[in-house]
C-alpha cells in the first residue's frame, strides 16, 4: 500500500486534528446521537466549509458517500478504526489519517485537497461519534 501522508505530514496532521477537536470541546459543542442532525449549533461549521468548498457539494451528501466508501474501516465491527474506537472511544490519529485518507484517494481526490479533507472528515467523525456516523451514513446504499 502506498502511503498517503508522510511521517511529518501525519504528525502534522494529528496536531490539526487534536486542535480542532479541543476547540469544539471548548466550544462545548453538543454530543450527537443517531437520528440528531448533523449540526443542531453549528458546532461543525468550519469542518463543513472546508468539506464544502474541497469537495464542491454539500456536506451531507460527502458525508454519504464517504460513509459507504469507508464502510469496512469504520462501521464493520472487523474494521480496524472500529475496532479502536470500542476500545478506545477515539481513533489512532495515524491509523486514521492513513485509512481514510486512502479511502478519500480512491473516491478520487488528490493533490492539495486531500490532507484538509482527512482532517475535517476524521474531525466529523470523532465529534459525531462513530456509532450516529454510521447510522447516519455508513449504511447508505
Amino acid at each position: 500500500m502506498t502511503e498517503i501522508f508522510s511521517a511529518a505530514q501525519i504528525e502534522e496532521l494529528s496536531a490539526e486534528i487534536d486542535r480542532q477537536l479541543q476547540e469544539l470541546r471548548r466550544s462545548g459543542a453538543a454530543t450527537y446521537k443517531s437520528g440528531d442532525e448533523l449540526e443542531p449549533d453549528g458546532a461543525l461549521s468550519k469542518q463543513k466549509e472546508a468539506i464544502e468548498n474541497l469537495t464542491k457539494e454539500p456536506m451531507p451528501k460527502f458525508l454519504a458517500r464517504f460513509g459507504r466508501a469507508a464502510k469496512s474501516d469504520i462501521c464493520d465491527k472487523d474494521g480496524l478504526l472500529n475496532q479502536q474506537w470500542h476500545k478506545w472511544g477515539d481513533l489512532n490519529d495515524k491509523d486514521a489519517l492513513e485509512r481514510l485518507g486512502a479511502v478519500l484517494v480512491t473516491m478520487g481526490f488528490s493533490g492539495n485537497v486531500v490532507s484538509p479533507l482527512t482532517v475535517a472528515a476524521i474531525v466529523v467523525v470523532v465529534h459525531i461519534g462513530l456509532k450516529a456516523f454510521c447510522e447516519n451514513y455508513g449504511n447508505n446504499t
